[in-house]
C-alpha cells in the first residue's frame, strides 16, 4: 500500500545549498566475491560459508568477547548466523535478505577462521557500515589482515551504497589509525554508545569513535552549513571537527 503525503510538508524546506533528486526504490545487495589466496595453500580471504560458522563464532568469542550483552551478541552464537548473516552457499537469497555480511581470513590447512570483518546494510539509506573486525589473539600483529580489509572494502563498494560509516572502540586506537589514514572523516565520539562485557558478570557502556565517507557523488546531495540551524555550542563542535577533517 502506497503512502500518501498529500497535504503535508517538511518542517523546514531544506536543500537550498545542494542538489535534490526524485525519491526512488533503494536496494543494497551483497556482491558475491570469489575467495582470494593470501598465502597460497596457507590462508585465503572468503565470504562466510556454512561450514565455517562454528569457527567464526569461536573467533568472535575469543577475539571480541566484549560483544556479550550487546546488539552484536549474535556473532558469539553459531546458532544465530543463519538468521542474520549472508552465507556463501545460500547467496542467491541471502545477498538480498540478510542485514549482515561477513568476510573471513581462513587457515586453509586447519579450516580455522583466524580473522573476520562484518558489514551492516541500512538499505533505505543507501548506507553500509563497516561494523566490526577482530583477529584471534595468537594471530594479531602478523600482517595478515591487510588482504581481509581490502576484500571487505571491495564488497562494500560493490553494494552500490553511497554513504559509508564505521566506528572504533576508544580502547583500540589501531583501528582509529586505519580510518584516519584511509580517508575517513571524523563524525564524533559517542559516549556510552554500546553495552560492553568487562569480564566475569560485569558490563559497562563503552564509548566509540565514529567516521564517515561518501561515494558515487553523494556529496552533491548533502546540505551545506550555510543552511543549517545549529545551537551555539553545537556550532563550536562542528567548527573544530571541520578543521580536523580538512587536515585528513
Amino acid at each position: 500500500m502506497a503512502i500518501s503525503l498529500e497535504g503535508v510538508a517538511p518542517y523546514r524546506k531544506m536543500a537550498t545549498t545542494c542538489r535534490t533528486r526524485p525519491v526512488s526504490t533503494k536496494r543494497i545487495i551483497w556482491p558475491k566475491l570469489d575467495p582470494v589466496e593470501v598465502e597460497p595453500g596457507k590462508y585465503r580471504v572468503t565470504l562466510l560459508r556454512t561450514d565455517l560458522v562454528e569457527s567464526a563464532a569461536r573467533l568472535w568469542r575469543l577475539g571480541y568477547p566484549e560483544l556479550y550483552g550487546s546488539p552484536h551478541e549474535f556473532l558469539l552464537d553459531p546458532g544465530e548466523y543463519s538468521r542474520w548473516v549472508a552465507l556463501w552457499d545460500r547467496w542467491e537469497s541471502d545477498a538480498h535478505d540478510k542485514v549482515y555480511c561477513m568476510a573471513v581470513l581462513e587457515d586453509v590447512t586447519t579450516g580455522e577462521v583466524v580473522s573476520g570483518s562484518v558489514l551492516t546494510k541500512y538499505e533505505k539509506n543507501l548506507q553500509v557500515e563497516f561494523s566490526l573486525v577482530t583477529t584471534l589473539p595468537g594471530f594479531r600483529r602478523k600482517n595478515l589482515t591487510a588482504q581481509l580489509r581490502a576484500f571487505v572494502r571491495k564488497v562494500a563498494a560493490g553494494t552500490g551504497a553511497e554513504y559509508f560509516t564505521t566506528f572504533c572502540e576508544t580502547w583500540h586506537d589501531i583501528t582509529q589509525q586505519w580510518c584516519l589514514k584511509g580517508g575517513w572523516k571524523v563524525a564524533g565520539i559517542f559516549p556510552g554508545n554500546f553495552v560492553r562485557w568487562n569480564g566475569d558478570d560485569q558490563e559497562y557502556r563503552g564509548c566509540t569513535v565514529h567516521f564517515y565517507r561518501f561515494a558515487r557523488g553523494a556529496e552533491d546531495f548533502v546540505t551545506r552549513p550555510e543552511e543549517w540551524h545549529l545551537a551555539p555550542a553545537v556550532e563550536k563542535v562542528w567548527r573544530v571537527m571541520w578543521e580536523v577533517n580538512q587536515g585528513l
